[in-house]
């Protein structure tokens, strides 16, 4: 069985041979562990096609006094200063602070289907579907407006359902329905929208809420995957609550939670009801900072126990960060190894 069988019977629940496991190359894990990070990996590959054999540093004009120091502008004009080198950075410029900026704001785009770019990726992307289920993304609709107007105005203008941010979220949607047509176009198997909904004990928005401003746009860009024969993979961290239950409804394939927000078994048979697939991230917010190796192995014990007696339904996803301790980290690349 390989990797492409094996991740197709796990969102089936048809018992695939062994739980399929994925790689992240979070930049700021490797720049911390090194060479023995990439031969551990290497030593157990993944389910899904990344490449092991580099290690990327900082840029040396970053480095000040010691500390890692840099600013960046995306393709979006975010301006973001990173103390962390492989972290996300914070938000010093949001291009659309001034509501008066987005009569003239343009929204970067896709290549278009019929250029260089897309043909090579779309060859890459069939070469890589003889052995793998091949993820595309991220697409948002609300991260994105936390980068492109700050955080209290957007959460603010959301509450009151503010005429302006109606017409950049409907613009946003069209531009990330651009992109997901790309991603059909270039033969993605799996779409990935990549929306935080979550505080550590609440939802950020109300059900209600939700279900009037955000599900309709949502549902549009899911219908479109599924009618192309494909699967819709939804990361939000945070306590999700009544929006997993919106989520569900909708039709997903599969989420990316936070482990820590649930209860692991109740969710689990939740998602197997649904027919949803989830990735098995154990807890990086304490447990692989903070945790011992054998607390790591039961929990990932623990995750192989349930998807294994549902015959499906788990993906273990790995991505190592700078805070975790070797014995941790190789705990757990051991422990899914093992178990899986």
């Amino acid at each position: 069985m390989n990797s492409r069988e094996r991740m197709i019977r796990a969102f089936e629940y048809t018992r695939p041979d062994r739980i399929p496991v994925v790689y992240h190359p979070s930049p700021a894990g490797l720049y911390v562990h090194g060479r023995k990070l990439l031969d551990l990996f290497n030593r157990y590959p993944p389910d899904n096609p990344v490449d092991f054999s580099s290690i990327h540093g900082p840029d040396p004009e970053t480095l000040k006094g010691g500390e890692y120091d840099e600013i960046k502008e995306d393709e979006w004009g975010v301006v973001t200063r990173h103390r962390v080198f492989g972290i996300a950075g914070q938000v010093l410029r949001h291009p659309l602070a001034d509501y008066a900026a987005l009569e003239h704001y343009v929204m970067p785009e896709p290549p278009a289907l019929d250029s260089p770019e897309a043909r090579a990726e779309r060859n890459e992307i069939e070469r890589l579907r003889e052995d793998y289920l091949v993820f595309r993304g991220g697409l948002f609709l609300f991260h994105m407006l936390l980068q492109l107007r700050p955080m209290d105005d957007v959460l603010v203008e959301l509450y009151t359902e503010d005429e302006r941010l109606m017409r950049l979220l409907d613009r946003l949607t069209e531009n990330m329905r651009g992109r997901m047509e790309y991603m059909l176009y270039c033969g993605a198997d799996v779409v990935m929208f990549v929306d935080d909904w979550g505080f550590q004990e609440t939802p950020i928005i109300s059900p209600e809420r939700f279900r009037r401003i955000y599900r309709p746009r949502y549902e549009r860009l899911f219908r479109r995957i599924h009618e192309a024969g494909r699967k819709v993979f939804f990361h939000s961290c945070g306590f999700l609550g009544p929006i997993f239950d919106e989520l569900a409804d909708m039709g997903i394939d599969g989420i990316w939670h936070q482990a820590n927000r649930v209860d692991t078994r109740a969710f689990a048979l939740k998602c197997r009801e649904h027919g949803i697939t989830a990735y098995l991230h154990p807890d990086r917010q304490h447990l692989m900072p903070f945790g011992s190796p054998d607390e790591i192995r039961a929990a990932v014990r623990t995750y192989a126990d349930i998807y294994h007696e549902l015959g499906g339904g788990g993906i273990f996803y790995v991505e190592i960060e700078n805070d975790a301790p070797w014995e941790n980290v190789k705990a757990l690349v051991e422990a899914i190894d093992e178990y899986r």
